[in-house]
């Protein structure tokens, strides 16, 4: 929670900043890539050093197999970023590092079954009911990549930038809840679902997404 708050203060901070920038030191943008479409507010902080402050979002859905039961999921990119570009020299070339506030995550709902198999045991639909997943990933996580492209450059007021990096979003967390059917307040079935979120917690499964990539374009505009 601290780390919540220390990156909203960072961000109020900078809007403070923006709205007393002096001509030529603000810039913002319109940006699309892997974290999903956003925009993006860049400041000047120090020679050769930025420091941006952006939000994204996207929605995508998709059947996702968890631990032998499928799921129809909302794939959601809503995420917030705090970060500091370091150009080595005065080129476009940069080194970013910052955090991200992560509200990426999968929810939905089991598809429609005759019978589910939970932690080896089958459940009938009208034991289960509804079969709810929600899997989420740590609130705030580090970012660490390069870039290309510089919105405060002197060479014009418009420019495009890329960036290309990583988040480390750690092990995604898998929260299945029964609601509507005859053992939904079961302790065994309870017990069921307990073992399978702890068995997805030590799967391979899904396991890839603790690592975002990062790959996203902008375009930029000066003022």
């Amino acid at each position: 929670m601290n780390t919540k708050i220390s990156i909203l203060l960072v961000t109020y901070i900078g809007l403070f900043q923006a709205a007393n920038a002096a001509p030529g030191d603000m810039a913002v943008g319109i940006k699309a890539g892997t974290l999903g479409a956003g925009l993006e507010l860049t400041l000047e902080a120090a020679n050769r050093v930025n420091v941006r402050f952006g939000g994204n979002y996207f929605k995508l859905n998709r059947t996702v197999d968890i631990e032998g039961n499928d799921y129809d999921l909302d794939l959601k990119l809503q995420n917030f970023t705090a970060l500091a570009d370091w150009y080595i020299t005065d080129g476009s070339f940069r080194i970013t590092a910052g955090a991200v506030l992560n509200q990426n995550g999968l929810k939905g709902t089991a598809l429609a079954s005759n019978t589910y198999d939970i932690d080896g045991t089958i459940y009938t639909a009208a034991e289960v009911g509804v079969l709810n997943a929600d899997v989420d990933f740590r609130s705030v996580a580090p970012y660490i990549g390069i870039g290309w492209g510089n919105p405060l450059s002197d060479d014009s007021d418009w420019s495009f930038m890329a960036d290309l990096g990583v988040i480390f979003a750690g092990k995604p967390r898998l929260d299945i809840m029964s609601t509507g059917g005859t053992l939904s307040n079961d302790p065994g079935l309870e017990a069921s679902l307990a073992q399978t979120e702890a068995d997805f917690a030590n799967s391979d499964e899904l396991q890839y997404l603790k690592f975002h990539p990062v790959i996203s374009i902008g375009l930029n505009y000066r003022f």
